[in-house]
């Protein structure tokens, strides 16, 4: 009996360290992806509004396709599942890359917001890793938020040295290479037999009635959409106001990434913080000083440190799916980890076209909206702890 406890917990590693290499790749691509990508929609021709629309398009998307996600989870293999969708969105990076008109981009931006399937999947993966709370809290903060720092401490910087030297559509070939090696390692994972998973039961409207799921989906919304409003444009803020080149954006970038990352370690070993309401707490305050920085700033080391700060955005969103897996009956996981990422699409879906209207007016307007945004974010933190603190030993429905 030890010898095959061992071994099934050998195999629980292996899977786990393979999803950390492909969530290390895949949140690379982003990085690659993500930091310059308004400045290149703006290469394109697009106006301010028309960036906006882009990206928010790709939230409606993520919505949409997400929308039967839980579905798909119930019914399809897991690896299949997030593999191939993975595999979907990096066809769409590389359709981006051959864009020469800003509409072009739409095709490549539907792959992409398709991938996002994967999602729901690979958490649910993650939560059947173990039974007890805290080894799954651990598997969460490896995959969700360790990778992804480490990953983009480094590609955002390689995508400004990328757009410097071979032009903003480099960075989108090499997130379609980096997206598609994800998903070539996220298909040879290995499931182990015993994965603690219970798929098939449930549904939205079940998971919505229980109150701590309640009101830390509304709380997600609101703190998503808040710091997405705020940051989305700051790049070409940067540019524009402060006349910044492409490679300090990308270094900046690789900046909030090391934020990420020093505030990761500090929740792994700060019992305090081990509670995912504190780390939002800290996180989001973290992002309102940074906001605050980036307003009042005029020298490239002032900008350094409120990226920094940003860092607390990572940090946040990932704390989101710790409060899920923690207040969450396990018959309903597939679901809430699909209502989760609908949240995360529904906050950075409104933000950009919000975003895009409001700098035509005055290019420090989205910062200024997103600072007073997370400032309240704040505070709705700390009564939603409250709240679902008293709610939770009785998990009750909302009448």
């Amino acid at each position: 009996m030890g010898d095959e406890s061992i071994q099934a917990n050998g195999a629980v590693q292996r899977t786990a360290w393979r999803l950390f290499v492909g969530s290390l790749l895949n949140e690379g691509a982003i990085g690659f992806f993500f930091t310059l990508w308004p400045l290149y929609i703006a290469s394109l021709g697009a106006a301010p509004s028309e960036i906006g629309l882009v990206i928010g398009t790709a939230g409606i998307l993520r919505l949409l396709f997400l929308l039967p996600s839980g579905w798909l989870v119930d019914r399809l293999p897991l690896r299949l599942l997030i593999a191939g969708m993975r595999a979907v969105a990096a066809f769409g990076f590389a359709l981006c890359a051959l864009a020469r008109e800003w509409w072009q981009l739409f095709p490549g931006v539907v792959a992409i917001s398709l991938g996002v399937v994967a999602f729901p999947a690979l958490s649910t993966l993650i939560a059947g890793l173990a039974s007890e709370g805290e080894a799954r809290t651990r598997y969460f903060t490896l995959i969700y938020t360790v990778a992804p720092s480490i990953a983009t401490i480094v590609t955002p910087a390689a995508a400004g040295w990328l757009a410097e030297h071979w032009g903003l559509r480099a960075t989108l070939v090499a997130a379609s290479a980096a997206t598609a090696s994800a998903a070539l390692i996220f298909w040879t994972i290995r499931l182990p037999t015993d994965l603690a998973t219970t798929r098939g039961e449930g549904s939205y409207r079940e998971l919505l009635t229980i109150r701590p799921i309640a009101l830390s989906a509304i709380l997600m919304v609101g703190t998503i959409g808040g710091i997405m409003l705020g940051w989305v444009l700051a790049p070409n803020y940067l540019q524009e106001v402060h006349s910044l080149s492409l490679e300090q954006i990308g270094w900046l970038g690789s900046i909030a990434a090391v934020g990420s990352t020093v505030l990761s370690l500090a929740v792994s070993r700060n019992r305090w913080l081990q509670h995912p309401f504190n780390t939002l707490l800290v996180a989001t305050g973290a992002v309102v000083a940074g906001f605050l920085l980036l307003l009042i700033g005029n020298h490239f080391a002032i900008f350094v440190l409120a990226y920094l700060l940003r860092g607390g955005f990572l940090v946040a969103w990932s704390a989101f799916y710790a409060v899920f897996g923690l207040i969450t009956p396990e018959q309903l996981r597939s679901r809430v980890f699909a209502v989760a990422e609908i949240l995360g699409g529904l906050g950075s879906t409104i933000a950009p076209f919000l975003a895009g209207i409001l700098y035509e007016f005055d290019t420090r307007l989205p910062i200024v909206t997103g600072l007073a945004c997370t400032a309240v974010v704040v505070v709705a933190t700390r009564l939603v702890q409250r709240s679902t603190d008293r709610a939770m030993p009785l998990a009750r429905p909302l009448r």
